[in-house]
C-alpha cells in the first residue's frame, strides 16, 4: 500500500465517484462525525464530486439521512437498497435479489449465530432493517467480541445458506445475491450510465467488508486504522492515509481537491 500522497495528478484528477464507508472511516475514536468532516463533505459536493456512502448500516437510517448529509445517494446494509433524492423526494433502489420472504429467514440467521456463539448479541438497530440481520461485536463495550469470534460466527451463518460480512463494529448477514460492490456497480450503471468504473470512483474504507471493494477499484484507499484488519485481507487497497478514521479521510479528500483546484488554475491562468 502507498500513502495517499502518492497519487499522481492524473489519476486524482480521473476522479469523479467518491465512494466511502462510514464506520470507522468517516467517523473518530468516539464513534461521531466530526464537524471537520461534515464540512470536508460539502467541499467535495461542492467542488462536484459524486458522494455516495456504502455502508452496513440501515435502511431506517438512510431513508433520514438521504435528507441531512450533503451526499447524492446512500447504499446501505451491505447493498441491499440505495436511498436518493430525486427532484426533492426520497426514492429506493433495491437490489432485485432481496428475497421477498426476507423477515421469515432472520430467525434462521439468529439461530445459527447463537448457537456458534450464545454470547453474541442482536444489533440494536435491528427494528430499522430492510434485509440485512446484524449482530454487534464491536460497537457497544458490553457485548464485544474479538474479531476471531466475529468470524466464527459468520463461518456459522454462511453454512446455511446465508451470505455476510464484517465490519468494523458488525457482522451484517443477509441472504440474496448482492454485496457492496455488486449494488455499487449497479447503481452507478443503472443511475449515472458508469460502463468503467475501474477509472473514475474512489472508495474509502477501514475493516475487513471493505476487502471487494479495494479489490476491484485501483484507486482505493483505506484510512490508517484498516491495518488492524490488513493481515487477515486477501485484498489490499493501493493507497492508505497517514491518519485514522475522519481525519484519514479529511487528508485524502484534501489531497483531490487541491489537485483539482490546481488543475483549474493552470488551465485558466487564475491565481493561486
Amino acid at each position: 500500500m502507498k500513502n495517499i500522497n502518492e497519487i499522481t495528478k492524473a489519476e486524482a484528477l480521473e476522479i469523479k465517484y467518491i465512494l466511502t464507508d462510514i464506520d470507522g472511516t468517516l467517523t473518530g475514536p468516539d464513534g461521531r462525525i466530526s464537524p471537520k468532516v461534515y464540512e470536508m463533505l460539502w467541499k467535495l459536493r461542492e467542488a462536484g464530486y459524486i458522494l455516495i456512502p456504502v455502508t452496513g448500516r440501515t435502511a431506517g437510517w438512510a431513508s433520514v439521512a438521504i435528507t441531512d448529509w450533503p451526499v447524492d445517494a446512500i447504499i446501505v446494509e451491505s447493498g441491499s437498497v440505495v436511498y436518493y433524492l430525486e427532484n426533492g423526494s426520497r426514492k429506493e433502489f433495491i437490489h432485485p435479489s432481496v428475497p421477498k420472504d426476507r423477515y421469515s429467514v432472520h430467525e434462521k440467521i439468529r439461530e445459527a449465530a447463537l448457537a456458534k456463539n450464545p454470547k453474541i448479541k442482536v444489533s440494536i438497530d435491528q427494528y430499522s432493517r430492510f434485509n440485512d440481520f446484524a449482530f454487534n461485536y464491536a460497537e457497544d463495550e458490553d457485548d464485544k467480541l474479538t474479531f476471531e469470534e466475529a468470524k466464527e460466527v459468520l463461518e456459522a451463518v454462511k453454512a446455511i445458506g446465508a451470505k455476510g460480512n464484517i465490519s468494523s463494529i458488525h457482522v451484517n448477514t443477509w441472504f440474496g445475491d448482492y454485496d457492496k460492490l455488486p449494488m455499487s456497480l449497479l447503481y452507478l450503471k443503472e443511475h449515472y450510465g458508469v460502463e468503467n468504473p475501474e477509472e473514475c470512483v474512489i472508495y474509502f474504507g477501514d475493516a475487513a467488508n471493505d476487502e471487494e471493494m479495494f479489490g476491484f477499484f485501483p484507486k482505493a484507499c483505506a484510512v490508517k486504522n484498516f491495518m488492524k484488519y490488513a493481515e487477515f485481507a486477501k485484498h489490499l487497497p493501493t493507497y492508505i492515509t497517514s491518519f485514522e478514521g475522519g481525519e484519514g479521510f479529511c487528508e485524502a479528500a484534501e489531497i483531490l481537491l487541491t489537485a483539482k483546484e490546481n488543475h483549474i488554475s493552470e488551465k485558466y491562468g487564475l491565481e493561486k
